[in-house]
Order: structure tokens, then sequence, then C-alpha cells
């Protein structure tokens, strides 16, 4: 006789970058042993690389990961997570060189709990990815995906050096167009493309560069306080990694 099957709930969720709507249901205990490998190995590229296995596992492979926005990833992987183990996280945040408490036995940790509902990723303002540089010519922008950002970011913590933004941003270009004619990105070489960008005068390159530096981040505001002084601050948590312990 056959063991019996449990039945997983589905939900629906909108992809910030692209307001698709894909539905999803919760990771099972295999998938997140792959999660907790990850976190594990403290490793940026194998974390990122479980959040898409798992996230498209979990949506039949119904959806291709890698068309999502580093931000997509996040808020859809942290989602994902509350659906499966819980919507509240608890959090014990460090206190922050900020607060200078004045008891001795102060506390240096806040416990603080966050509803998966209130994180949400800030889209109003994306700027519109086509980017008209002079009157007749124009580049079509993507975002990067997360392992274009993981090879040029270095070690953990550090920016982007000035040298690899430009190669990031070659990396990113879908099209250049001239009037009517388009040129695709992946028909043309990378000298060509770097040619290209070299030809910009700064005011042009600029435009491209505040492209990325005004990309969505996952981030959630919360209050630290001591509880012993009362004494408080807000923090601003950004990224996944803020979001797990």
């Amino acid at each position: 006789m056959a063991l019996p099957k449990v039945t997983t709930p589905t939900y629906e969720l909108t992809i910030p970058s692209t307001g698709e709507t894909v539905t999803y249901r919760p990771f099972l205990v295999k998938e997140e042993k792959t999660l907790l490998m990850a976190m594990e190995s403290k490793s940026p590229t194998a974390m990122s690389n479980a959040m898409r296995d798992i996230i498209s596992s979990c949506t039949e492979g119904d959806l291709d990961t890698k068309d999502l926005a580093p931000f997509d990833l996040e808020y859809f992987f942290l989602q994902l997570r509350g659906r499966s183990i819980g919507e509240v996280l608890e959090l014990k945040i460090p206190r922050p060189e900020s607060v200078k408490c004045e008891e001795e036995d102060c506390k240096e940790i806040c416990e603080v709990s966050i509803n998966i509902d209130d994180i949400i990723v800030d889209t109003s303002k994306i700027p519109d990815s086509k980017l008209e540089l002079t009157d007749t010519v124009g580049v079509k922008m993507m975002y990067p995906q997360i392992d274009t950002i993981q090879k040029y970011s270095g070690k953990a913590g550090e920016d982007i050096k000035p040298e690899n933004i430009f190669k990031m941003i070659n990396e990113c270009i879908e099209y250049i167009w001239d009037g009517d004619e388009i040129f695709k990105a992946k028909d043309h070489t990378k000298k060509e493309l770097n040619d290209f960008m070299e030809s910009l005068n700064s005011k042009q390159f600029n435009k491209i560069r505040e492209f990325f530096e005004s990309m969505p981040r996952l981030s959630h505001d919360i209050e630290w306080k001591c509880s012993k002084c009362d004494k408080s601050t807000t923090l601003t948590l950004q990224g996944i990694d803020s979001f797990f312990e």
C-alpha cells in the first residue's frame, strides 16, 4: 500500500520589477536542507544558487530565475521562506555603534519580530530602462543578475571598483538603438560594446550609472531599543542576509 501524500497549498506573488503574478508552493524538507547547507557554507554564491534552485522548484519550473533582478530574487525568497517556515521573523540585532548605553548591564542584543507582509520593495522610483543619450541614439538596459554583481563586487562588504562597474554595465546592455535601427548586445563583441561605452561623454555615462544606483533594494526599517535604558534608534535592514541570523 502506497504511503499518503500531504497536500501542499499554493500562493500567488507579484514580481516587483515586472508586475507579473506567479504561483508557488512552500518549500519542502528536501529544499530546506539545501537552504541550510548553503547558509552553513557562508558562501554568497552558494546562497544565491540555493535561492534560485528552491524558487525554481517551488514554481514547478514555470519561472526562469535568471530573468529576476536581484531585488526580485531576494523578495521572492523571503516571501517563500515566510510561507514555508513562518510569517514572523524573529531576529536578534546587535547594538549599533550609534547607541551609547550608559548602564553597565545594558543588553547588547535587541530581539525584533518582523512580519514578512510588512517588508516591501519600493518600485515607485524605478527609472525607465530605455535611456536616451542623444536625439537619435539610446540604450536599453537590464538589471544585473545576482551572479554578475557577485562576480564584480570582490570581497563581501566591499563596494564595486570603478573599473568593475564599467564591466558590469557592459554586461547589462540589452540593445542600442540609432534612429529606427536596433543593435542587440548579444550580436556584438565585448570590444564593440566597450568601444561604444568609451565613446560616451560623462553626462551620458552618468545617465546609465544612475539607472543602476537607483535600483530598488529589499529593505525594512526597525527600531532598535535597549530594554534597560530605553535608548533607541532606527535601523534599516537591507539585503537578504539582514533577515537571516
